[in-house]
């Protein structure tokens, strides 16, 4: 691959979120803290159930006074009730806007078309930069390639980020189970939100069993579903695959000392996997 290609977000919708009662309103919902968001930045952030389970996941920046909201379409209209549930009597607007489109864009790339934001992926900087803007086409200078959704999740696999359509479970995945705490998704300083004292109880009291993992597939097949099975001790299960890599939920005090040294897990005679 050249080292100039984007990914076209083709699955993502925005809304907005306006009015005097904006920032406290987002502020108790959230995951992450309001207040970070800049003009220019990108935050991230999740919605969770009171349990503390996943709901949604979802980059905000502003626009003028507005607060913009980019979700991808399989949590958009839940997220969407969910937010007006919440609305009660607060001052506010909730608006979805249909006019933005989302990319992401790696390498050193001059855009030659207006845009409204262009900035690092907040998650992680080696998964390429975030661009919103109004028109649905991009204008370079020099050859790029498109890639698709499974290359871009290959991507992010590499970099242990993960993609929530195809890595997390609406109402029933835990964020500290998925890495959510190492890609700037959560805030512990900045009070309470939604599902906060179960995810904090989890960080704090060391409550965590299993976690996500990356991992290559060096030899043989592997599926989704599939479990990961070594020496007739079953340490997990994959949860996804893009190409030859794979994330995987899998016991940590089974795997923590080979995922340390990037070790290879032998399943079976013919498939192998590697640590990432």
């Amino acid at each position: 691959m050249t080292t100039n290609y984007f990914y076209k977000n083709s699955k993502s919708k925005f809304l907005e979120i306006s009015g005097q009662d904006s920032v406290p309103f987002i502020q108790n919902l959230i995951t992450n803290d309001i207040n970070k968001s800049k003009a220019n930045h990108f935050l991230y952030s999740c919605l969770l159930t009171p349990q503390g389970k996943f709901f949604a996941d979802f980059f905000i920046f502003k626009n003028k006074e507005k607060f913009v909201f980019e979700v991808n379409d399989i949590f958009f209209e839940n997220f969407l009730k969910k937010l007006n549930m919440y609305k009660l009597r607060s001052n506010i607007n909730i608006e979805e806007n249909k006019l933005f489109y989302s990319f992401i864009i790696f390498g050193e790339l001059k855009i030659n078309n207006n845009y409204e934001i262009l900035n690092l992926d907040p998650r992680n900087s080696n998964i390429g930069k975030k661009l919103i803007q109004y028109d649905p086409l991009i204008k370079f200078n020099e050859e790029i390639i498109e890639i698709d959704e499974k290359k871009y999740h290959e991507i992010l696999i590499q970099n242990k980020v993960p993609y929530s359509p195809f890595d997390l479970q609406e109402n029933k995945s835990l964020l500290l189970e998925n890495n959510f705490d190492n890609i700037n998704a959560i805030s512990w300083n900045k009070g309470c939100f939604v599902g906060q004292e179960i995810t904090a109880r989890m960080k704090y009291r060391a409550l965590l069993k299993k976690q996500l993992y990356a991992l290559e597939l060096i030899s043989g097949n592997i599926n989704i579903g599939d479990k990961i099975i070594e020496k007739g001790v079953v340490l997990g299960e994959v949860i996804s695959k893009a190409n030859q890599y794979i994330f995987c939920i899998l016991k940590i005090e089974l795997v923590k000392e080979k995922s340390e040294k990037k070790a290879l897990l032998e399943i079976d005679s013919s498939t192998t996997l590697k640590f990432l």
